[in-house]
């Protein structure tokens, strides 16, 4: 009789647990849908976007979660100064915050870590990490008063 109810509780931890954790990977999901993004991803195309536009400057384009989105990392400017070197095809790790307007989607880069995927140990292995902004804005708004 108790080796029946001892397996119970054995049977009742290990459905909490999967509990806990599929609530944890649904989290997951969801922070994509709201607000944090944190993806490795591949960078698709490069562009940089003029002046007179909304979110003027280095602008990538990949896919997350089979969705193509633009990531807008900094004014080009800025990138550069700080070792920001992106081309096609290169793995890198993005921070940011997803903002949706309509149909389009565009994560801004809080920091953006380039370096490259392992597949053979599924890591990521980063050689530059560059942080943009923090909940009070852009470091780029300090840095071009800091250079007047």
């Amino acid at each position: 009789m108790r080796e029946s109810t001892f397996y119970g509780w054995k049977v009742a931890l290990c459905g909490l647990a999967l509990v806990a954790f599929a609530s944890l990977v649904a989290a997951k999901d969801i922070t994509f849908n709201g607000s944090l993004v944190d993806v490795y991803t591949n960078v698709s195309a490069l562009r940089d976007v003029p002046a007179p536009n909304a979110l003027p400057g280095l602008h990538i384009d990949a896919k997350v979660k089979g969705r193509l989105v633009d990531i807008y990392i900094a004014p080009a400017k800025f990138a550069a100064k700080y070792g920001v070197k992106l081309a096609k095809g290169d793995d890198v790790r993005i921070v940011g915050m997803l903002v949706r307007s309509g149909d389009s989607e565009t994560i801004l880069a809080h920091e953006i870590s380039l370096g490259q995927y392992d597949k053979r140990d599924g890591a990521f292995h980063e050689t530059l990490t560059v942080y943009l902004r923090n909940d009070a804005g852009p470091f780029w708004i300090d840095d071009s008063a800091a250079e007047k």
